[in-house]
């Protein structure tokens, strides 16, 4: 099961609003990159790499500028945030 924080579902909203301020084709890719991504890591949690905090990881979503911070809590993967690096993307 997955669960969102609030803050995440806000993060992931926001971001895909202002990447379809750019252009709506690059959001409706981006949004189905990230929702792909965050489904694989329910069968496979050790996608990504550890963070500094004690049992949360980072995914970085290929092709796109996209880290989600998530935490595994026995059945339930837990989406703690999503943030943008910055860095630009080849597309």
């Amino acid at each position: 099961m997955i669960t969102w924080r609030p803050r995440a579902a806000d993060d992931f909203e926001r971001l895909i609003d202002v990447s379809s301020a750019g252009h709506t084709a690059n959001a409706a890719r981006d949004k189905s990159l990230l929702e792909n991504r965050i489904l694989q890591l329910v069968r496979f949690d050790q996608l990504g790499r550890k963070s500094r905090r004690i049992g949360v990881r980072e995914l970085p979503i290929e092709g796109t500028p996209y880290v989600v911070v998530n935490r595994r809590l026995e059945d339930e993967l837990l989406i703690l945030r999503i943030f943008h690096t910055g860095k630009a993307t080849l597309a």
